[in-house]
């Protein structure tokens, strides 16, 4: 059991916010999650999760909204920019440097045991090294317009929660997948287009990435909303720290999908301008710092989409650049 006993968690909808979610409900936490009325629409938040929609996410709004409100902890999930075609600036600043600064500014008189800010990979742009793994002392250089976003809110919500004398720390996610992911990401991409026996056209895939479960991943979330040791103002790596070739993803669907390998078009695709060839990431001040440790593989969670990913589902012929 969590040693906290409530939670606000934005971006609840999502896909790590679904995630989350759950298992916060399966630990026995009261849940309230703040959406934007689109968002309710588009995905039912489980049953005994308290729902407050918002128009606007700024502080005298989200005030009003939250008025009789408290949590012991805070899941700031809610970004803008994920998807590669979310690239207009004003939105990207937005909604990750304007909505995390609301949100401070609209809790910081509850009594928080920590507010766990989500950040990404992607503020640490191409790596200093190859072939080895990314620590949290590695400069932020961001290559993307999404890595600079995120980049800003650490920087700017880091410094605006120790003015209000918040609990805030970072937890930077590097590649996560699952079945709750969107049909057009890699590998449920791979799987709709392999099941009806398709060709699929990617780059050479020899980049390599950190993927992650996303069962772990919201086991890290909580792990860390409960670690004691956990220090108020740093960021820390979310990542499973063993490096995964994209080609060995795509030929791990096929296989266990019985497909021949041969519909796996290598290097129809070029690689994006902004593309590292190596981002993997060191994990081991988070996992000394609490008692959380990935457990599942990436060709264990492979089987468990597969299973999960019905059989006449519709995917997206969309896709980002593998």
């Amino acid at each position: 059991m969590t040693l906290f006993r409530s939670a606000l968690v934005t971006g609840a909808t999502g896909f790590l916010g679904s995630v989350l979610v759950e298992h916060l409900l399966a630990q026995g936490v009261e849940i309230t999650c703040l959406v934007r009325p689109s968002a309710a629409d588009s995905r039912k938040t489980p049953k005994g999760v308290r729902t407050i929609e918002t128009t606007s996410f700024r502080a005298s709004q989200l005030k009003i909204k939250l008025a009789g409100v408290s949590a012991d902890v805070i899941f700031n999930l809610a970004s803008y920019g994920v998807r590669p075609s979310d690239r207009d600036p004003h939105q990207l600043i937005e909604g990750n440097i304007d909505l995390l600064t609301d949100l401070l500014e609209a809790t910081a008189d509850w009594p928080l045991r920590r507010f766990v800010h989500t950040g990404s990979c992607s503020e640490y742009g191409f790596p200093e090294r190859e072939n080895v793994p990314i620590t949290e002392s590695q400069s932020l250089r961001p290559a993307s317009l999404y890595g600079s976003a995120k980049a800003s809110s650490v920087l700017f919500g880091t410094a605006l929660a120790s003015r209000l004398n918040i609990p805030f720390v970072t937890l930077r996610l590097f590649g996560v997948f699952g079945p709750h992911e969107a049909p057009d990401r890699l590998i449920p991409y791979l799987i709709a287009k392999l099941r009806r026996d398709e060709p699929v056209d990617l780059t050479p895939g020899e980049q390599f990435r950190d993927l992650l479960y996303e069962d772990d991943v919201a086991e890290a979330f909580i792990a860390a909303a409960d670690a004691i040791g956990m220090k108020s103002g740093e960021a820390y790596n979310v990542c499973s720290a063993r490096p995964t070739r994209i080609r060995d993803v795509g030929e791990a669907v096929a296989d266990e999908l019985g497909k021949p390998r041969h519909l796996l078009h290598w290097g129809e695709r070029q690689y994006r301008a902004d593309e590292p060839l190596w981002l993997v990431g060191d994990n081991r001040r988070f996992t000394a710092t609490t008692s959380w440790s990935p457990r599942v593989t990436v060709e264990e969670g492979i089987r468990r989409m597969i299973a999960a990913t019905p059989l006449s589902g519709k995917n997206s012929e969309h896709q980002h650049a593998f």
